[in-house]
């Protein structure tokens, strides 16, 4: 009769020992499971990291450039000069100042633009387009004796590349084409420029 009632103790304890380890290791699973996130969710982090936002990333901000490069019709050198204030999202706004001169002629451009920032997968790298209305001054002769003046319309678009959260570098090409009643001019100039956050 001992032996009985030990063999059914026995199985007793072997009974509610598997149960509690089976129950145990189920709340292990279960933490971990939870703590690991699922494929749909890794995912999603990725396709989320690929979005990258200027303004988010480094603050909306007045962004100061100046540079030089090269221009065609005519075809000599230019410079640029501007001042991009932010607006609204990746709208930017603000004057730019382009001179290109050449051997017979010289150009003077002054457009408020709207630039409007790309998406890009790089946090270092930010496309963009613009465009803008202003007024073109021209000398034709380089004797600033006959100038002349036009409204100017101008299209671009370019990348910049972050250096630092205050300094970028960015390269730009700009169509220009100036209309009036007796005068018409249209010109391209690529340019290179240094970028500065002023705050």
């Amino acid at each position: 009769m001992s032996i009985f009632k030990t063999l059914t103790i026995f199985v007793a304890i072997i009974f509610v020992g598997s149960t509690i380890f089976s129950t145990a290791k189920e709340v292990r699973e279960d933490d971990y499971s939870s703590s690991e996130p699922s494929a749909e969710v890794v995912k999603q982090e990725v396709k989320e990291k690929r979005k990258f936002d200027y303004n988010k990333t480094y603050g909306p901000s007045p962004v100061f450039t100046i540079g030089g490069g090269g221009s065609f019709s005519p075809g000599g050198w230019g410079l640029t000069t501007r001042l991009d204030l932010p607006y609204k999202d990746d709208l930017y706004i603000g004057p730019v100042v382009q001179f290109a001169k050449g051997d017979d002629e010289t150009l003077m451009g002054v457009t408020g633009n709207v630039k409007k920032l790309l998406p890009s997968t790089d946090a270092k790298i930010v496309p963009s387009i613009e465009a803008g209305l202003g007024v073109l001054i021209d000398d034709t002769k380089n004797d600033n004796d006959d100038n002349s003046s036009s409204m100017l319309t101008v299209i671009g678009a370019g990348v910049d590349y972050v250096l630092s959260d205050n300094v970028s570098v960015g390269a730009h090409g700009y169509i220009n084409n100036s209309f009036d009643l007796g005068h018409k001019e249209f010109f391209f100039t690529a340019l290179v420029g240094l970028n500065i956050r002023l705050y």
